[in-house]
């Protein structure tokens, strides 16, 4: 086996082709960080016929000073049950990382630990990982825990995803709970669109975005990093899409049931003047009146809504990357004012439906804490990602691999100095 440096298009061919990838570990992303001004570097190691067995991209990101650790962003791409690869791989990787000043190498691979159920319970009789994570710290790996929800800076270690393989749209619809299908056929009923935005124009999804952080208390990604991604990207690979009520489209909608409503009352009218007081037909005319009813309660709540909020009403918007077979949904936020309009119903089945017809085989919720009941602050967003068949995941983690010992003092000496003056 040899260690060499790649080019990033010979990491990016072989990370296409690794169980391990991960959007945030493609080559696109990685040089992304370039933009921060950091230094991207990547390796890998082949065979005696220059064939490539392991992969890993990552930058030098600023830790104290002069000072620099290495991040390898959702992990390195290694068989990691190659016991003589993996050992290999991480010797000469720490000897690289020493030699171009960094201190550790930080990474947080896209690989699970154990099998969970739909509940989030560890599934009796699957499979447990836990030999790769003592295989990696006998070589110097430094695992950070089992951590749940956020820690620090860290990438979360649940995710929820939808396996897509083998099913049909169809079929995949009908395994959502009952009550998302209704939402999802209500707001179909209720006229709400989806539109993809254009990057250069997302104002709107950042009021919303912003909207979003404040009530929930997060820190959005920022306007600068949806640009990058999506310029990056591409717009076949990366998109923003807003669910909206159009006003002229809700009134037509509302136009055409009422003159359906209206045959039917006809119809029904027509019968009493055959049979006056038939049961049947009374119902039909009593049901077709109340319907009536709901349509004009519609129309005036239409144009209360259009005289308030104009022509176009944003309901909701998500961010989405797709990334050969995988779909990740990234980002979201929705106005509470129009929540009965279920526009993050209405947004998720239409990717879920893009995700398929691309041919992904997996649709990725991304993160969710790993505390599977009420007492989470994101239980009702883990609920959300469930009731349309997710399933959550648990990965291994994170890892430190300490490659220049006498920098990685040096370093904690200045975080440490910094936290106790912080803390004056």
């Amino acid at each position: 086996m040899q260690f060499r440096e790649i080019p990033p298009a010979e990491y990016e061919s072989f990370a296409l082709q690794h169980p391990g990838r991960y959007y945030i570990n493609s080559s696109i992303m990685i040089e992304l960080k370039k933009k921060n001004g950091w230094n991207t570097y990547y390796c890998g190691v082949t065979d005696d016929d220059g064939k490539l067995l392991a992969a890993a991209g990552f930058s030098a990101v600023p830790a104290a000073r002069r000072y620099h650790y290495a991040y390898a962003q959702r992990g390195i791409l290694c068989d990691f049950e190659d016991h003589a690869l993996t050992k290999f791989f991480t010797e000469h990787l720490q000897s690289f990382c020493k030699a171009h000043g960094m201190a550790y190498l930080r990474m947080d691979p896209y690989y699970e630990y154990q099998e969970l159920t739909q509940d989030g319970a560890v599934r009796e009789g699957g499979f447990c990982r836990q030999n790769v994570i003592d295989d990696l710290q006998s070589m110097g790996w430094q695992h950070q825990g089992f951590y749940k929800g956020v820690q620090g800076d860290s990438q979360v270690r649940y995710m929820v995803v939808l396996d897509l393989e083998d099913k049909t749209v169809d079929q995949l619809v009908s395994a959502f709970d009952p009550k998302t299908r209704r939402n999802i056929k209500r707001a179909q009923k209720l006229g709400v669109q989806i539109r993809e935005l254009d990057p250069a124009h997302l104002d709107e999804f950042m009021k919303l975005m912003e909207f979003t952080s404040e009530k929930r208390n997060y820190e959005d990604m920022g306007l600068e990093a949806y640009r990058s991604q999506l310029e990056a990207f591409g717009p076949e690979h990366a998109k923003v899409l807003i669910s909206y009520l159009n006003m002229d489209h809700f009134h037509e909608m509302i136009d055409i049931e009422r003159q359906q409503v209206n045959a039917e009352l006809a119809k029904a009218e027509e019968l009493l003047q055959e049979t006056p007081g038939g049961m049947k037909a009374t119902k039909r005319k009593n049901d077709a009146l109340e319907l009536l009813k709901q349509i004009d309660a519609r129309q005036q709540e239409t144009d209360e809504l259009e005289e308030k909020y104009g022509k176009e009403i944003i309901l909701s918007a998500a961010y989405f990357v797709m990334y050969d077979d995988e779909m990740y949904y990234i980002s979201s936020g929705s106005y509470d004012a129009f929540r009965k309009y279920n526009g993050p119903y209405f947004i998720q089945n239409y990717a879920i439906a893009e995700a398929k017809k691309h041919g992904c085989r997996r649709y990725n919720f991304t993160g969710t804490s790993g505390i599977f009941d009420e007492s989470a602050d994101d239980y009702g967003v883990f609920e959300f990602k469930r009731r349309f068949n997710g399933r959550p995941i648990e990965l291994v983690g994170e890892f430190i691999l300490p490659c220049d010992h006498a920098m990685m003092k040096k370093i904690h000496a200045l975080t440490g100095l910094k936290k106790l003056l912080t803390h004056r």
